[in-house]
């Protein structure tokens, strides 16, 4: 049974589960003013749905070529069943529509086209270089605008458009990255490119008008820089690390990239305003989880 359930949280990457719910629940808050509802707790249950099925879908497309590079994964190896896999990948689809469903038709919508975005990379867009970078990123920023549709106005607002294509963005460039994770070293740009990013999304936060007012206001824009900040901080770091002499292996590298989505989530979450703040402390605190959890399971 532990065998088996370790198999599971291999082919579902485990410590990337913690950066999944942080999408939809900072487009909520950035739609309804930083004000949580239990109207955000079906567009989270999609966004896990839709995450877990993309994953087991991607390794269920990759199976063949598994068996001849990989063939330690759980599928390859025997240890999870294809046909299981299969049918829980339907499975956690027809559970994020029906989720998306009670949230209205835009999420609906919102979802019908995230399950298509996520098909569609892995069937035959990732083999292309920078459109594949691109369309998971769109998957990530499809994620953040289904919270947003789920608020009570039903309607995304421009802070939501402006954080969804920033964090598609970021996404892009560490997926861009990824793709150099077999060879021994990665070019200049890929390895600079999401720091650049997080440099783009601080002067484009810093460019819009904070969320509330008065001292709620000063203090989630403060901190939502702040913490964008400390994202550019550890993505130069890791570009730095990439760029010596004896670089570190890409894929745990990968997976760090992959976590600078917790303080990125909770920068947005505190740009909704004074309630966003302890959202993006709860955010803050997965992320130390999810590092130790990467220790056991791979992220990339």
């Amino acid at each position: 049974m532990h065998a088996r359930l370790r198999s599971w949280l291999q082919l579902l990457r485990a410590p990337n589960l913690f950066t999944v719910a942080g999408d939809p629940l900072a487009g909520f808050l950035l739609a309804n003013f930083g004000v949580p509802t239990t109207g955000v707790l079906p567009a989270l249950g999609a966004s896990l749905c839709f995450y877990g099925a993309g994953l087991l879908h991607n390794d269920l497309v990759d199976l063949a070529e598994d068996r001849e590079e990989r063939p330690d994964r759980p599928l390859p190896s025997g240890a999870a069943s294809p046909r299981a896999v299969w049918l829980t990948t339907l499975a956690l689809c027809l559970i994020g529509i029906i989720l998306c469903a009670a949230c209205g038709s835009l999420t609906t919508g919102l979802g019908a086209a995230l399950v298509t975005a996520v098909g569609a990379y892995n069937q035959k867009l990732k083999k292309i270089p920078l459109l594949g970078a691109l369309s998971m990123g769109t998957c990530r920023a499809l994620s953040l605008l289904l919270g947003a549709s789920a608020a009570p106005a039903r309607a995304i607002p421009p802070d939501a458009w402006v954080c969804a294509v920033l964090l598609g963005l970021y996404i892009a460039a560490v997926t861009h990255l990824a793709r150099f994770e077999t060879r021994r070293s990665a070019p200049v740009l890929a390895r600079w490119l999401p720091g650049v990013v997080l440099i783009a999304m601080i002067a484009t936060l810093a460019a819009l008008p904070s969320m509330g007012s008065g001292a709620s206001a000063v203090l989630g824009g403060g901190l939502s820089l702040g913490l964008l900040a400390l994202a550019a901080l550890l993505g130069f770091k890791l570009a730095f690390q990439l760029s010596s002499s004896h670089p570190p292996p890409l894929p745990p590298c990968i997976g760090r990239f992959i976590r600078l989505l917790l303080i990125i989530q909770a920068a947005f979450c505190s740009h909704s305003g004074l309630l966003g703040i302890l959202f993006a402390l709860v955010l803050l605190a997965l992320w130390p989880i999810s590092a130790r959890v990467s220790k056991r399971f791979y992220a990339s």
